[in-house]
């Protein structure tokens, strides 16, 4: 243990001077005994703050390189969205990173929101509708998929890809019903990607999730 003659006090560090007179210490050192504090910072703060930096960068030098050359348009306004985009989508998975279901759900929501804001503020071309939103929840459903394989999920969970699913089944029928698409091959594919997902869930984890829904079920009677 070191100790300062100086101010007559022990210090249970390894250090080299008193903390106090800054004078030397003697005696031999002894390891610390605090625990290690995490650190505030991420280690992904710098590469973030980098993206950033390079996000403005970017809309700055293609606004001023719009202003500076003749166009017809304002294309930057595009590069400012595309990367608007790409923030909202690295948001909703920093912020539910730890539900995957959830994640999966709100990145299609958000993604399907912007493409929609954008064909609107673009003309109107129904692109969005035609093609971005079916094709985005047959990706979600065969992402679900493959994860609920990969991580091994409870049986629990898969109630949450029930759900979900039909949910992703649903949205183009309506497409389809108000005939709000101008092509619809892409929602009839979103459509029978989703019953046949629902048909694997139900034919491989049927048992098992009869079996969970009448353990709910007896729970939920005597609470």
């Amino acid at each position: 243990m070191r100790y300062c003659e100086k101010c007559r006090v022990t210090v249970r560090d390894s250090r080299e001077d008193c903390p106090l007179c800054q004078g030397p210490l003697s005696g031999e050192p002894e390891p610390c005994v605090f625990p290690s504090l995490p650190d505030d910072h991420p280690p992904y703060h710098l590469l973030i703050r980098g993206m950033v930096f390079l996000s403005i960068a970017a809309v700055v030098i293609c606004f001023a390189i719009n202003a500076i050359v003749p166009s017809s348009s304002w294309w930057a306004l595009f590069v400012a969205a595309g990367i608007a985009c790409m923030w909202v989508c690295l948001w909703s998975v920093i912020r539910q990173r730890n539900n995957i279901p959830k994640n999966i759900l709100w990145l299609v929501f958000w993604l399907s929101l912007l493409a929609v804001l954008w064909d609107v503020f673009t003309g109107w071309h129904r692109w969005s509708l035609n093609y971005v939103v079916p094709s985005l929840c047959v990706f979600a459903m065969a992402g679900m998929a493959v994860i609920a394989r990969v991580l091994h999920l409870r049986v629990e969970d898969f109630f949450i890809y029930l759900i979900i699913d039909g949910l992703f089944g649903v949205i183009p029928i309506l497409f389809l019903l108000f005939r709000w698409v101008t092509v619809v091959s892409p929602s009839v594919v979103c459509v029978a990607c989703s019953l046949l997902s629902l048909a694997a869930i139900l034919s491989f984890e049927g048992e098992r999730m009869r079996a969970e829904w009448k353990k709910r079920m007896h729970l939920w009677r005597f609470t």
